[in-house]
């Protein structure tokens, strides 16, 4: 602490002796340059004060002023060693390494080893700057394979300074510092957080220049918190840092779930940042490219908390003022994917690879928009090349994750359990159910094989009944086309039964789908008991708007064996009334209704049944670590149900549940309900609970 008062003192004095950097006149008394300045034989300033005020200024971080005091005292004095020297570290700061080599070579200054050893940092650290915008420069012209060309050769020169200096001096320090920012350039973070640990336990004091990559570092690793904390440290000490570390600092707010301190900092960019940049000495202003960055970042944060719409619409403008930046298309692309219509976005970014094939973003979209598609052939040809060439880009390698999970068995599980009071006609005292399926890989065509078992039981008056099924089967899914075959049976050959079915999206807001099986597990528990069986066939119809309003119809027919036709037409419409980065809320309204041909049988078979309800779900993101979050599920419905013969009645319905997202592959989901419905003018009460899980073997 004591350092650190120490340098912002002697800072303040450097900029109160020479404000703004201006300096007197050249033929100005000494006087001029402070009370401390002596002056020499021919009036002017001392050489040895005004050369000693130059180094005070260069190591105080102002090498200009530095500079050009240094140059004022070679005037009448061309050989004093100490301006000389000023002179040269002067320019090494400033970037002129090489004239500054030149020179150094030229008066062989007779200064101490470890003078020598800074100037060769300083010409180091300078490398580093070159390095880093040639770096720059190349990427934006998609030359990647050899963008890192020049800052390799930087780290091998600061590996080889660190093994010639000193440990614990001044110049080896200050190249463990400058190597912190060229591994994070590098991508290398696992090395920039254990060089950075090494210091720490050294009591080193890292400067704010460097704490910036080390921030970099912490937030690809996933230690946001830590993150945050260092950009905070480097914005505190420069509230004008690089747009780069207050971006970060915005995504490491994000990915601790700090979204209220996110739309600050946003706040603050959004407000700090002009669209035009004044020049000096120019009458015109320039395009600030720091600008176009903040614009998208706030589509990226509108889409984060499932403002999609204000997404889209931020993103459209953007492009209106900008049609031919890959940026801003690739923006665009990704603001229609959030809001389903993947046949906009693959169009959207098929434009920007028409401008840059090569981008990265570019073709990381395309291979997003390829899944969203069910294009694989596609996304397979170009995420795989993608993640070799970008092996450390988070984003690049979660996809081809994503792709090689096909490559793997998938398992899948359902089963609830119920208890009824005051009623024993559909569901029994109590009931259950379950169901389990295998799936194989994916193979090349979109094809894969599956097993299931599924299983049903009630308790009624006359007693319980039981009834399960093992079954094979084989889908295949390409291009948002789904077709699926299996054969289930009890004990695996009892009982045959086939089903068939085929699902079809025409664009991004209408999909189709097609459904049959010969032995239905829609058929009544009871039904089962009596030997019956049901052919079923059903249809269903679902127009998407987008991720906040969608619809479904359904027409169904169930054919029992016992000549009863039980047909029956459902309509819903979801709107999502409310969202937010931890909340959505959702209400749906739903008509249905049912009619059966026969009336005599020993099942609850009524001549017609009607519901006109509606229904209220809230899901509440409580916890979220990446790939692991916990979500609360909350559902409340009511109902006005009617049934031929016992008139109308209300029918309610509550649930409660998890879900825990464990890893990026593997969920569970669990929960509770109660529910109060007329059937056959009795009240039935049902308590339920349920468990289910997925994940990829």
């Amino acid at each position: 602490m004591l350092c650190l008062l120490s340098l912002l003192t002697s800072s303040v004095q450097a900029a109160e002796r020479f404000p703004d950097g201006h300096l007197p006149a050249a033929d100005a008394p000494a006087s001029a340059y402070g009370d401390d300045v002596r002056a020499g034989p021919a009036g002017q300033p001392n050489a040895d004060d005004l050369a000693g005020i130059a180094e005070h200024q260069r190591q105080q971080g102002h090498p200009a002023t530095a500079l050009r005091l240094a140059q004022r005292v070679l005037v009448y004095a061309p050989d004093h060693p100490q301006a000389i020297q000023t002179r040269i570290s002067s320019l090494a700061n400033l970037g002129a390494h090489r004239r500054a080599e030149q020179l150094r070579e030229q008066h062989h200054p007779d200064w101490p080893q470890a003078t020598q050893n800074r100037f060769e940092a300083d010409v180091a650290t300078v490398a580093i700057r070159d390095g880093t915008q040639e770096q720059t420069r190349l990427e934006r012209r998609q030359h990647y394979a050899t963008s890192d060309v020049e800052l390799a050769g930087s780290l091998e020169s600061l590996n080889a300074n660190l093994a010639r200096f000193p440990p614990g001096s001044e110049a080896s320090h200050r190249t463990r510092f400058d190597r912190l920012v060229v591994l994070r350039q590098l991508n290398r973070f696992e090395a920039v957080i254990d060089d950075y640990q090494a210091l720490q336990r050294e009591s080193v004091s890292v400067p704010t220049y460097a704490k910036g990559p080390v921030a970099d570092a912490y937030l690809a690793h996933r230690q946001p918190e830590i993150a945050a904390g260092l950009y905070r440290e480097v914005i505190g000490a420069n509230p004008r840092a690089p747009l780069a570390v207050r971006t970060g600092y915005y995504y490491a707010l994000i990915e601790s779930e700090d979204y209220a301190g996110a739309a600050e900092v946003l706040r603050q960019l959004d407000a700090n940042t002009p669209v035009w940049r004044s020049r000096p000495n120019q009458a015109s202003p320039v395009p600030n490219w720091e600008r176009s960055e903040v614009d998208r970042l706030l589509v990226l944060d509108a889409t984060y908390r499932h403002h999609e719409e204000d997404a889209l619409k931020q993103a459209r403008d953007l492009y209106r003022q900008a049609p031919r930046n890959t940026d801003v298309i690739n923006g665009l692309s990704t603001a229609q994917r959030s809001r389903g219509w993947y046949e906009d976005a693959q169009s959207t970014a098929e434009l920007a690879a028409a401008y840059a094939p090569s981008d990265q973003a570019t073709r990381l979209n395309i291979a997003e928009n390829a899944q969203d598609l069910e294009n694989f052939p596609r996304w397979q040809h170009t995420i795989e090349p993608l993640a070799a060439q970008f092996p450390t880009d988070s984003a690049i390698r979660r996809n081809r994750l994503e792709w090689q999970d096909r490559q793997h068995f998938s398992v899948e599980g359902q089963g609830s359990f119920g208890r009824s009071h005051g009623g024993n006609a559909v569901n029994g005292s109590q009931d259950g159910e379950y169901q389990l399926r295998l799936n194989s890989p994916w193979i090349e065509g979109g094809y894969r094989a599956y097993v299931e078992q599924s299983y049903r039981w009630g308790d009624y008056e006359e007693g319980a009944e039981r009834h399960d099924r093992e079954g094979v089967g084989v889908e295949r899914q390409w291009l948002r086309r789904h077709w699926w075959a299996g054969l289930s049976g009890e004990h695996v050959s009892d009982d045959l039964g086939l089903e068939l079915g085929w699902s079809q999206w025409l664009d991004d807001h209408w999909q189709y789908q097609l459904r049959t099986q010969t032995q239905s597990p829609e058929t009544p528990l009871r039904a089962e008991r009596d030997d019956l069986d049901g052919r079923l066939y059903q249809a269903q119809l679902i127009w998407r708007q987008n991720e906040s309003r969608e619809a479904t119809l359904t027409l169904g027919a169930l054919d029992i064996s016992d000549g009863n036709l039980r047909s029956d037409a459902a309509a819903d419409l979801t709107q999502r009334i409310q969202a937010s980065a931890h909340h959505q809320t959702r209400l749906i309204g739903s008509l249905s209704a049912e009619h059966n041909s026969q009336l005599d049988s020993d099942y609850y078979n009524p001549e017609d049944t009607h519901s006109v309800g509606l229904t209220l779900e809230h899901d509440w993101l409580t916890w979220r670590r990446y790939n692991r979050s916990l979500t609360q599920n909350l559902s409340l419905g009511a109902a006005s149900e009617w049934e031929t013969g016992y008139g109308s009645a209300p029918g309610y319905d509550v649930t409660y549940g998890h879900t825990w997202q464990l890893t990026r592959t593997w969920s569970i989901n669990y929960g509770v309900g109660w529910g109060q419905h007329d059937y056959e003018g009795e009240r039935e009460q049902r308590w339920l609970g349920q468990f289910g899980f997925e994940g990829v073997l």
